[in-house]
C-alpha cells in the first residue's frame, strides 16, 4: 500500500512553513474512482475527511494529484503533477464540482476500501 503523507499547509493553502503545520496521513484505501473519464485510486486522510487521488497507470495524468480537503462549507482543491494535461483537466472539473456531501461520500468509500 502507498501511504501518503501531506503536510496541512498544502491543504490550507497557507504562506506558514510546513514545519509549523501537522502532518495529514492519508493512506486509508485504496479505492478505486473514475474521474474525469480516466481511473483514479483515492485514500482517505487520518482527518476522517480529506481524500487523495492519485492518477496511477495507466492513467495518462500520471504522475498528478490532487488533494481536496472540506473548509468551511466549501471544498479546497490541489493538484499538482507532471501527467498529460488532457487527463487531469476533465478530473480538475470534476472534483472541483462537488459538494461536501459529495467529498464525505469519496472518503466513506476509501475507508470502506480499508475495511474500517
Amino acid at each position: 500500500m502507498i501511504a501518503l503523507v501531506l503536510t496541512a499547509a498544502l491543504l490550507a493553502g497557507s504562506p506558514a512553513s510546513a514545519a509549523e503545520q501537522p502532518e495529514l496521513q492519508c493512506n486509508l484505501g485504496p479505492a478505486s474512482e473514475r474521474v474525469g473519464g480516466n481511473d483514479w485510486i483515492v485514500y482517505g486522510c487520518a482527518d476522517g475527511k480529506s481524500v487523495v487521488v492519485v492518477a496511477g497507470a495507466p492513467n495518462p495524468a500520471a504522475p498528478f494529484v490532487f488533494i481536496l480537503t472540506p473548509v468551511g462549507g466549501q471544498i479546497e482543491l490541489h493538484g499538482e503533477g507532471n501527467g498529460a494535461k488532457s487527463a487531469t483537466k476533465p478530473a480538475y472539473d470534476q472534483l472541483s464540482a462537488m459538494s461536501v456531501e459529495d467529498l464525505a461520500a469519496l472518503y466513506r468509500k476509501a475507508s470502506s476500501a480499508a475495511g474500517r
